[in-house]
């Protein structure tokens, strides 16, 4: 069959820089102004309630006979509950507003992101979580409280001017100290902001290269010496701590501005203030100040959040890489001295048919994930990458998926991580892959998980990794050890969901672990240092110097299915070297007999 030419797409140019923030900040919705208008309302009806209270308190006193109470108190009771149900619908609308806007800004850097390369995993996170959160959260975090703060002081000064309020220049006083405070804040922010962005970026870099870097050996070791060089949070807790220092010193210093001038009030009011009823406002306001305009102080230092995190999402640090119409496989896929660029691995020559399952075994660190990477073009490649026998230039190819070791999970729901794209997944496809890779009790697809949501375990993030990438219906699908961290029979299932999957397509797995049901059509294995060795093929499996038959390894593997239960089917051996066929047998057997012993039955 003749093979179709590979052509890079003109995408590699990356996104204009306005088109960039345009897509990023987004547009203002209907809701967010409505939730901006109904916060102004919240605001002018504490504010009503407590000039009127304080009047009313005034003029109870001496008031002559007759004068009517209730009028007052129904204004003040009316007011509450205005008060009331505008703060809740505030909060229904904006969080509902929050959670459109930051699918759309994830949306907005996925697309940024296209045919593009982020030079550290731990700017990814950066980009996909805390960066587009800060940008989607504007309305909540800073426009609404301050925008409200800053129409209430204005209106403020304008009813105590109108009204000729006994002190209205101390509500100028107060207008002056929180504005000053508020532009303090505000600079002294950035800079707080700007350290702690980068003191946590470095700790998340120090971290990924210390993991990749590390053996995880001594962690079984009562001497733990292998962590005396992990990089720690302090750093970055100490900035988070002196953020949030920041905004205590301004409520502080607020209050302290705010006590002065009530101090101020008391001993220059004269005698004939005692008797006017309007006088009282001026204490009264003065004293309820911090409640109500205190919430700018926080609101800035999100502000200054909000800029950082649109500057980087605008100057996302990436390569950009070409996109190439690749098809898939009719043939095969073949590598010639390949070895991903500046990696100092070894070369490796593979074959793979165009269909079919293949498993590139091998130690933590030898190169395995370098090796899925290059192949889909994630990473710049020495050597050969031929399909149906035709070379094919550096680039990604499309629709050739790579499941990461370690996924990210998004923070937002079920739905939005199976479907970040938003491509119109139906929802039945969901739950019947969710089945599948045993994630069968997450069935509401609304469910909020990560980050102040359902935590997931580690061995549920890839599971959940690997039902997003069978839904994205690949042509080609690269997994990236699939089976750490899960227990045995999520091996077990994981495995057969892979062994389905690779009768329609061509599924490479890099993995240290190889479970007994994963059914490989070949097996390439690295040693310590990348090299790769030659497969031992062999029918029958040796163990304590004894020659198993063929019907034992499958005894020790076809297990006694119960009715309405489909068996495990039997492992294939003929790729796995004797000691490891050694292993993989006496294990099997222990953990046959274990059940037959205890009862148990196999799902």
């Amino acid at each position: 069959m003749k093979s179709k030419p590979l052509n890079p797409t003109a995408s590699a140019q990356g996104i204009v820089a306005s088109k960039a923030s345009s897509s990023l900040t987004g547009q203002t919705s209907m809701p967010a102004y409505g939730a901006l208008g109904l916060a102004l309302l919240h605001g002018i009806a504490g504010l009503s309630i407590l000039i009127i209270s304080s009047w009313f308190i005034a003029i109870s006193a001496i008031a002559p006979l007759g004068f009517n109470y209730a009028i007052p108190a129904v204004v003040i009771r009316g007011l509450a509950l205005l008060r009331i149900a505008s703060g809740y619908t505030t909060m229904w609308l904006g969080h509902n507003d929050l959670l459109t806007r930051i699918a759309k800004a994830r949306l907005a850097v996925f697309k940024q992101l296209a045919a593009k390369r982020l030079e550290s995993k731990a700017w990814t996170v950066e980009a996909l979580a805390n960066h587009t959160e800060q940008l989607a959260s504007a309305f909540i975090a800073w426009v609404s409280p301050l925008a409200s703060v800053t129409l209430l002081m204005t209106g403020l000064l304008l009813t105590g001017y109108f009204m000729n309020v006994p002190g209205y220049g101390f509500f100028t006083a107060l207008a002056i100290v929180w504005l000053v405070i508020n532009v303090i804040t505000a600079v002294y922010g950035l800079k707080a902001v700007a350290n702690s962005a980068q003191e946590e970026l470095e700790f998340r870099q120090q971290s990924a290269t210390f993991f990749q870097a590390s053996s995880l050996w001594h962690l079984k070791s009562k001497t733990v010496k292998g962590l005396f060089n992990a990089p720690s949070t302090q750093r970055a807790q100490d900035a988070q701590l002196k953020e949030q220092a920041l905004v205590s010193r301004a409520m502080w210093l607020f209050q302290g501005g705010v006590f002065t001038l009530v101090v101020l009030v008391i001993f220059t009011a004269n005698t004939a203030a005692y008797f006017v009823p309007l006088a009282l406002i001026t204490p009264m306001v003065l004293l309820a100040a911090p409640d109500w305009a205190s919430a700018t102080f926080s609101s800035v230092v999100k502000l200054a959040k909000w800029r950082h995190s649109k500057a980087e999402l605008e100057a996302m640090h990436t390569q950009p890489l070409p996109l190439l119409n690749a098809h898939k496989p009719s043939m095969s896929l073949s590598l010639e001295g390949f070895t991903a660029k500046e990696r100092s691995l070894a070369a490796v020559n593979m074959q793979f048919e165009a269909l079919g399952l293949n498993v590139i075994k091998g130690y933590s660190g030898c190169g395995k994930s370098s090796v899925l990477q290059a192949i889909c073009g994630l990473l710049p490649f020495e050597g050969r990458r031929s399909i149906d026998n035709v070379a094919t230039p550096q680039g990604i190819l499309e629709k050739w998926l790579y499941v990461e070791q370690q996924p990210i999970i998004l923070a937002g729901t079920i739905k939005l991580n199976l479907d970040p794209a938003a491509s119109g997944i139906s929802e039945d496809a969901m739950h019947n892959v969710l089945a599948r890779v045993g994630l069968q009790h997450l069935t509401t697809l609304a469910e909020w998980v990560g980050k102040g949501g359902r935590a997931l375990s580690g061995g549920e993030g890839k599971r959940l990794a690997l039902a997003r990438a069978l839904l994205a219906m690949p042509d080609v699908l690269l997994i990236d050890e699939p089976f750490e961290g899960l227990d045995y029979e999520a091996q077990q299932r994981v495995a057969e969901v892979i062994n389905e999957s690779a009768h329609s397509r061509l599924v490479i797995v890099a993995t240290h672990v190889v479970p007994v049901a994963l059914q490989p059509n070949a097996t390439f294995s690295l040693d310590e240092k990348g090299h790769q060795s030659k497969s031992h093929p062999s029918l029958h499996t040796q163990l304590n110097g004894t020659q198993l038959s063929h019907n034992q390894i499958e005894q020790a593997h076809q297990h006694t299915a119960g009715e309405g239960e489909l068996p495990l089917t039997p492992p294939v051996y003929s790729t796995l070297t004797p000691n490891e066929q050694q292993q993989q047998t006496l294990a099997e057997l222990q953990h046959h007999e274990r059940n037959s012993v205890l009862g148990f039955k196999p799902r």
